[in-house]
């Protein structure tokens, strides 16, 4: 099997958007993990140009990153013949941190921070040159000897635009490691991956997820509105730097995170080396960050550091006792009269500030719980019916459309989907009555054809078809029919007898006529090759005996068609025949296959005609056999 010029070796796995192989190039003999997205069927050609366009441009971007914790993209393409778009990546031997977690292996407090460190250095390095990774989870995270990598850049954002053009249509990103943001729908930055890399650590310390669920709904309520259970709750072992890491790891307003991914690296080495992190200095509460310098003196700079600066943490024993603004008072031996002053000054204005916004206090209304369970459920239900479209169920699409415009019944969006679905509904209830009637007629011609009336059974066949185009039982009876029909015309023309003199001579300009050589023989007809597309069609001396579509095709709107085989048997005159085969398969561009074959058949005798279909050289091998 190829892909492109790559040799595919063997499947190393499927994800949400399609499967991933090992492969080889044969350029350069290097192996490489190919994954493979395909268009669906269903996607029109507007729709995959745009999703040619936006793979093209993402999987560009990924590849411009050169990082030695991130998984090197070498190259993109498409595979002409199954319409798969690829994306050729460094192949990396190792495991990813799911199944190492999954295995219950140890690691050391030690190993989890230096994996950790190393995938946000690799997330600070791609944030800066704006590209986001949106699907951080261990799965993402490969080990290999003593390096991290991260893999998968870029892929969450061409399935999300697009996810409806994937021939798998699944749900994209993974809900237990997703940021609020992303739960919500609004914009994501390089601080939303550090959410989710922060679970990644919390999962690797403890062995359990912060945010937990038997259900998307429960888990993205969780995510976005519940705490977690701190980590020295979990597993009081746990050494308690890292409880300030995870906390403005997961933190729910982005502006309180880590801003960049370094800083979090660096808080990650500084607590194993027995360091306090600076993330233990920021409150959420407040927009005021205290940096420690190297005299042990505190320096109080307003503003959140949207920067990212930090300060180097004062060791802990110095820091436990730092002299602050009594002690430098003290040191500079200021009169109490003077320092009693002071403190009345700063006391007065601050209890006036104080008072004032006591007196002009907002009273913040609690959380809807109820509305909030309604807003998911409304998610769910239309998350559920996007998913059913995509899979061709209409009618399941539009009972779950039913539901959600009781919840949201002045939603523009709702209604206008609610509407199409309907009138999607009433062409599918009018196609299915359609169906039926070709049915009856298809019955009423099956009667007729047992009693041999093939005239008037063959009107019948011809309704039932225009009714119903994919009856494919109602096209093979016509062929038959009309072949049985032809026979028997000639067979009556050829048992008039010819008029002769009285005296039984031939009559003058009259040629006597050649006694047929009688009989049928019975031709099997086999078509070797799996095409979803074109047809066959056979003429033996003159007549259509066989003329067939190489695929079938689903009913409803959002139809799909699947290869099918043909085996199938004709009655043909004996003696001389003239085959005359047409195979068109427009996706492989034959449009203009045909083949005449003569040979002399036997009474009686069983012939067969094979086709065999070559789609690499686009061509078809011919065989029959009297």
């Amino acid at each position: 099997m190829k892909l492109g010029r790559y040799e595919v070796v063997r499947e190393l796995g499927k994800g949400a958007m399609g499967i991933v192989y090992l492969a080889k190039d044969p350029l350069i003999g290097r192996l490489v993990a190919l994954k493979t997205i395909r268009v669906a069927d269903t996607a029109d050609d507007d729709e995959a140009r745009e999703f040619q366009e936006r793979f093209i441009r993402e999987a560009q971007a990924a590849g411009s990153l050169s990082h030695p914790s991130i998984v090197t993209v070498h190259d993109i393409g498409q595979d002409p013949e199954s319409n798969y778009s690829y994306i050729a990546m460094e192949f990396v031997e190792g495991r990813n941190l799911k199944e190492v977690l999954a295995s219950g292996e140890a690691l050391q407090y030690g190993e989890v921070a230096e994996i950790v460190a190393q995938v946000a250095d690799a997330l600070d390095y791609a944030h800066a040159r704006g590209i986001v990774h949106r699907d951080v989870k261990p799965a993402n995270i490969i080990l290999c000897d003593s390096r991290a990598k991260i893999t998968d850049f870029g892929i969450a954002k061409i399935a999300s635009a697009v996810s409806n053009l994937t021939s798998t249509g699944q749900f994209l990103g993974t809900p237990n490691y997703m940021a609020p943001e992303q739960v919500k729908g609004t914009r994501v930055d390089g601080r939303t991956d550090l959410f989710s890399l922060g679970i990644v650590l919390y999962e690797a310390l403890s062995r359990k997820k912060p945010f937990g669920g038997d259900s998307l709904t429960t888990i993205s309520y969780r995510i976005v509105h519940e705490p977690f259970q701190r980590l020295t709750e979990v597993d009081p072992n746990i050494p308690a730097g890292f409880e300030a890491i995870v906390s403005k790891c997961l933190t729910k307003d982005p502006a309180l995170r880590y801003q960049r991914g370094k800083d979090l690296a660096d808080d990650l080495r500084r607590v194993v080396r027995g360091g306090v992190p600076v993330a233990s200095a920021v409150s959420e509460s407040s927009d005021t960050i205290v940096f420690a310098n190297a005299e042990d003196e505190a320096t109080i700079v307003g503003g959140a550091d949207t920067t990212g600066s930090r300060a180097i943490a004062p060791p802990p024993a110095v820091a436990a006792k730092p002299p602050g603004l009594f002690g430098r008072m003290r040191r500079k031996r200021i009169s109490a009269l003077v320092f009693f002053g002071v403190i009345a000054a700063l006391l007065i204005p601050l209890s006036a500030v104080a008072f004032s916004m006591w007196q002009g206090r907002v009273e913040v209304p609690p959380v809807d719980v109820k509305r909030e369970q309604e807003i998911l459920q409304q998610r769910q239900l239309k998350q559920e019916a996007e998913a059913l479209i995509r899979q061709g169920n209409v009618e399941g699409a539009y009972q779950k459309y039913r539901e959600l415009i009781v919840l949201a019944p002045n939603s523009p969006a709702v209604r206008e989907r609610f509407q199409k679905l309907e009138n999607l509904q009433l062409l599918n209830m009018s196609q299915r009555e359609k169906m039926d009637e070709a049915r009856v007629r298809f019955g009423e011609a099956k009667d007729l054809l047992d009693q041999n009336e093939f005239e008037k059974a063959i009107p019948l066949l011809e309704e039932a078809l225009r009714l119903d185009p994919t009856l494919t039982e109602a096209s093979i009876l016509l062929t038959v029919s009309q072949t049985a029909l032809s026979a028997v015309k000639m067979g009556q023309q050829q048992a008039r007898p010819t008029p002769r003199p009285s005296n039984g001579e031939t009559p003058a300009g009259v040629i006597p006529s050649q006694e047929p050589a009688g009989g049928t023989a019975t031709l099997r007809i086999i078509f070797n090759g799996a095409v979803n597309d074109g047809y066959v069609r056979i003429n033996v001396n003159g007549q259509t005996i066989l003329h067939e579509n190489l695929y079938t095709e689903g009913g409803g709107i959002f139809k799909r068609r699947s290869a099918r085989q043909i085996n199938a048997l004709r009655e043909i005159p004996s003696g001389p025949v003239e085959v005359d085969v047409a195979v068109v398969i427009p996706k492989l561009k034959m449009t203009n296959e045909r083949r005449v074959l003569n040979a002399t058949v036997r009474p009686g005798s069983d012939p067969t005609l094979t086709m065999t279909l070559n789609q690499n050289a686009r061509s078809v091998s011919y065989q029959l056999n009297p």
